[in-house]
């Protein structure tokens, strides 16, 4: 059997058994636990010493302002695996969170979203891109080079962290906050093949109008809040235009079709059972995220944010305006790393033309910049239906960064 069929053997045999077991994240509490305990398994099968850590092991957690504090982490720790160096060569770190989106409420057709299915060369899942077919590729490099007899004079460190999804990071920064740190570091997250040294953040707002629940039926005048929440919805559309046409495109992201975004998330008003209030609701509300880039302050974004709708929202005394979850920063390495360029050089190998450019969706990068003093980049298969149903990574794409980690790892750590 060729080297490539037994990588890909390995590579499906890793995502269906980490997206087998169920790990959603469901503020405030996460479900992580019975899938570190597979990655421990694995990792000790392979011979690397494994540490575990979680935002409670650091000192003074609840002071401290880079966390959320508003989530538990009862048995929710992250699972590392370390490959001790001989000494002498760069360390590498292989990085990935294990908690899910939720399944739920939608409906999946392919298959059960955890009973995952192979079929036309994609692997169909909750969690498939986002992201256990990133975490099987490492994972199937490090068993590859073990298998070889390989020897890094580096260390190689390979992670699952709690707590990514929902703006969280908190997993993330409590190993590094502990010191897990390395030369430079690799989040596998669904690229879709591009190398990505840098990435949007993104702020969630729940918008909330009030108005007076009841029925015009004896002349009294009823503030809908349906009606006014169309007002609002043309001010958002409004103020996304506006703001692209302003917002300076960091170059890293020129090479990228989309633009840093406003993106509708959620929209309900009234009660949604057959049997419910006949009235016009009480209230109003939806969600969104607006993507920043790296050159732009949160202050900002929030000042220039409020201060549209105040000034084009008509109705803004009705209006409530929350901040959902913690802020997750945009993030940029120095593009002038040798990492970057060594990856890139390798990957070329097995990809054609591969794009170095900032990737559109926020990830927990800042962390290994800012608290890991760490150059990383975002680099994983392709994938898509991300946080919906039928969630599905490509094979083929898997083996391709598969082969590139092989080749990075014995070059950077060798």
């Amino acid at each position: 059997m060729c080297i490539e069929d037994r990588l890909r053997m390995q590579v499906i045999k890793y995502t269906q058994d980490m997206v087998n077991i169920p790990t959603e994240n469901k503020p405030p509490k996460g479900y992580e636990q019975m899938g570190q305990e597979y990655v421990k398994k694995e990792l000790l099968q392979l011979g690397l010493s494994v540490q575990e850590i979680g935002p409670y092991d650091i000192p003074d957690f609840n002071k401290n302002p880079a966390f959320s504090h508003e989530r538990d982490y009862t048995d929710r720790k992250n699972v590392i695996g370390i490959w001790k160096g001989t000494g002498g060569g760069k360390s590498v770190l292989l990085t990935g969170h294990m908690d899910v989106a939720p399944k739920e409420p939608m409906e999946w057709k392919v298959c059960e979203p955890y009973e995952s299915v192979v079929k036309n060369g994609r692997i169909y899942g909750r969690g498939t891109a986002d992201m256990k077919g990133g975490l099987a590729c490492a994972l199937s490099a490090i068993k590859t080079l073990k298998e070889k007899g390989f020897t890094p004079k580096g260390d190689i460190i390979f992670e699952t962290v709690v707590d990514e999804e929902y703006s969280g990071a908190n997993g993330t920064l409590a190993s590094r906050m502990s010191g897990i740190n390395a030369d430079f570091g690799i989040i596998l997250e669904p690229t879709g093949l591009d190398i990505c040294p840098g990435c949007v953040g993104s702020m969630v707002y729940r918008m909330t109008i009030t108005g007076n629940a009841g029925m015009p039926y004896t002349g009294e005048k009823i503030s809908n809040p349906i009606l006014d929440m169309r007002t609002l919805l043309n001010v958002l559309k409004e103020y996304d235009k506006t703001r692209m046409s302003v917002l300076k495109k960091p170059k890293l992201w020129d090479k990228t079709e989309q633009e840093a975004q406003l993106i509708m998330m959620k929209l309900k008003a009234g009660e949604v059972e057959p049997s419910g209030q006949l009235s016009a609701p009480v209230n109003a509300w939806t969600e969104l995220v607006i993507q920043t880039y790296p050159n732009e302050t949160e202050e900002e974004v929030v000042d220039y944010f409020l201060d549209f709708i105040k000034k084009h929202y008509p109705y803004h005394e009705n209006l409530n305006i929350e901040a959902m979850y913690h802020y997750c920063k945009a993030a940029q390495s120095d593009l002038d790393f040798p990492g970057i360029d060594i990856l890139h050089n390798k990957a070329k190998k097995y990809i054609d033309s591969p794009v170095i450019c900032g990737a559109m969706f926020s990830c927990d990068l800042y962390a290994l910049n800012e608290y890991g003093n760490m150059p990383g980049v975002i680099f994983g298969p392709k994938g898509e239906r991300l946080h919906g149903p039928d969630e599905w990574v490509d094979i083929d794409s898997q083996i391709k960064v598969t082969q590139t980690l092989l080749d990075f790892i014995s070059d950077w750590c060798g």
